[in-house]
């Protein structure tokens, strides 16, 4: 599924944190590619995208303690090619995980 960036503004410490892993970011009206969807443990809905593929990064997890993954980027900074909101239906065709 095809989507384009419409927040590309992450919090100083998020940047710098990313900065230390080479991580990239998504540059706000650039078109991109879903390439997985991620639920969060918060519940919040995540993409990794065809056209960035980053290192894994340590997050801290309540369980299992530190673990290591891709970072995701919230669906809400993107919008469909018609400007709309991502809606859940239209995801269903990406690999969820």
């Amino acid at each position: 599924m095809e989507v384009i960036c419409t927040n590309d503004n992450f919090p100083a410490p998020v940047l710098a944190f990313y900065a230390e892993f080479g991580v990239q970011t998504p540059k706000r009206d650039q078109l991109y590619t879903i390439r997985q969807v991620k639920r969060h443990t918060t519940g919040e809905t995540g993409v990794l995208l065809n056209e960035i593929q980053n290192p894994d990064v340590p997050v801290r997890h309540p369980v299992m303690g530190e673990v290591w993954f891709e970072p995701t980027f919230n669906i809400n900074r993107f919008a469909t090619l018609l400007g709309q909101p991502v809606r859940k239906e239209e995801l269903e065709d990406v690999t969820v995980s």
